[in-house]
């Protein structure tokens, strides 16, 4: 009850209401003393608690007899287990339990590889008895029961340790939904799992984020969850290392569950852009400093499940739909240094060895091999393409200082890169100049 002391004060005066404003103060001083003290009460008589329950088998609709239940006691700065069995009838009991809210309970059990837990449990002296019972074995294999709300790309730099062979990191982002009221679980060859999702051939160094339960069947190239998926929706998330072949970065892959649509985030600046038509005009966003550019499936209906669905980016320039195999080296080459420039130092350095390779390889040491002039290609770029290379060619030289200082390459294959990529900025810079003028 909230008193207004203005009210209360204006009207002092009259003794009626001075009489009823102190016996209503009065009254709320005896219920909060007689609530306080029956709560003292109530917890210096009250019997520890008790967490129990029933398990059972409901692929026989049976219980479970002899089931080993883990008790797992969260205090401050402790953990405790409890274990034992349940009965004949498939009962468990935990007792004994303190009343504290600031002690919280899991109970657990695992049953042919699989985990069942129910975490944050709290006992207090209102709620001292738990009942939890535990159905095991119930699950659904129906997979149109599953569906992939969305499935993202990210597209960006490798690690900085990587080695200089043209990849990009790939960050793959899925919204999964199980419409059924029962886990979902499938077979992925022998091996029962709870959801398997195939990677494109060529995926490196997988890495995974959500859950970290996650792994990949290198034989099959899929990803694995280990566990049931739960009903409702579920978010997954994993990294791994691809490579530009061709002028092209291929994600396409064969589905395995319906799929609604897919989403590319490109950082703006690179030639990355989805070949298929189903991909819509794309849309600019900033993320944390970045700028992306949003291309989103713009299909009529989900992509089902065993179809096989192009995800193939190409690198292209100048607003085409990507550079084919058969173009000149030297459009390949503008194409990865402009890649190069929107990202990191340590995709440049990829993409360069990377042309290089191409570029040379009826050479027995690419060391000795004079780079090609500029000029021809340069002349071929708009002005935007142009400052794209500028940038480039000024970090790397900048990484080619760095990496020389630091002693992590020799002194010869530091003046022979660092002479070339000055020649080229020098071709660029007058380029740019006759541009201007022009």
């Amino acid at each position: 009850m909230r008193i207004n002391l203005f009210s209360y004060s204006n009207l002092k005066g009259n003794s009626q209401v001075q009489y009823v404003a102190a016996s209503c103060i009065g009254s709320l001083l005896a219920v909060a003393l007689i609530f306080f003290w029956l709560s003292i009460s109530h917890a210096q008589t009250a019997k520890p608690g008790d967490i129990q329950g029933k398990v059972i088998d409901r692929k026989r609709e049976k219980p479970l007899v002899a089931q080993p239940m883990i008790l797992t006691v969260h205090k401050v700065d402790t953990v405790e287990t409890q274990e034992t069995t349940t009965d004949e009838n498939g009962h468990y009991r935990f007792g004994n339990l303190p009343l504290d809210p600031s002690v919280h309970y899991t109970v657990s059990t695992v049953y042919e590889g699989t985990d069942y837990t129910e975490k944050d449990l709290v006992l207090s002296t209102w709620a001292p008895n738990i009942t939890l019972d535990f159905d095991i074995g119930a699950f659904t294999d129906d997979k149109t029961q599953v569906q992939v709300k969305t499935h993202t790309f990210i597209i960006g730099p490798p690690p900085a340790d990587h080695a200089p062979d043209g990849a990009v990191t790939v960050i793959e982002a899925i919204g999964v939904e199980n419409q059924s009221d029962l886990p979902f679980q499938t077979k992925h060859r022998t091996q029962t799992v709870g959801l398997h999702l195939t990677l494109p051939i060529g995926t490196e160094g997988f890495q995974p984020h959500s859950p970290t339960s996650l792994t990949m069947n290198p034989a099959t190239n899929a990803v694995i969850l280990t566990a049931p998926l739960p009903p409702g929706e579920s978010q997954l998330g994993y990294t791994y290392i691809f490579h530009v072949e061709k002028n092209r970065l291929n994600l396409s892959r064969r589905l395995d569950f319906d799929t609604a649509e897919f989403l590319f985030f490109v950082p703006e600046g690179i030639g990355f852009a989805p070949r298929a038509k189903f991909f819509g005009t794309p849309r600019r966003e900033q993320i944390h400093n970045n700028v992306y550019l949003i291309y989103q499936s713009t299909a009529p209906k989900a992509f089902e499940a065993g179809e096989t669905v192009d995800l193939t980016l190409n690198v292209n320039m100048g607003g085409t739909r990507g550079a084919l195999p058969g173009q000149t080296s030297n459009l390949g080459q503008l194409i990865l240094i402009a890649v190069a420039a929107a990202l990191t130092g340590g995709f440049f350095v990829a993409a360069l060895f990377k042309l290089r390779s191409a570029n040379n390889n009826t050479a027995s040491n690419t060391d000795d091999v004079t780079a090609p002039p500029d000029a021809g290609w340069l002349r071929k770029l708009n002005p935007d393409d142009c400052e794209h290379v500028r940038i480039a060619r000024l970090e790397f030289i900048t990484y080619l200082d760095d990496k020389y200082e630091k002693q992590e390459i020799s002194e010869r294959v530091y003046k022979r890169l660092r002479r070339e990529q000055t020649e080229r900025l020098t071709t660029l810079l007058e380029q740019q100049k006759r541009g201007n003028n022009a």
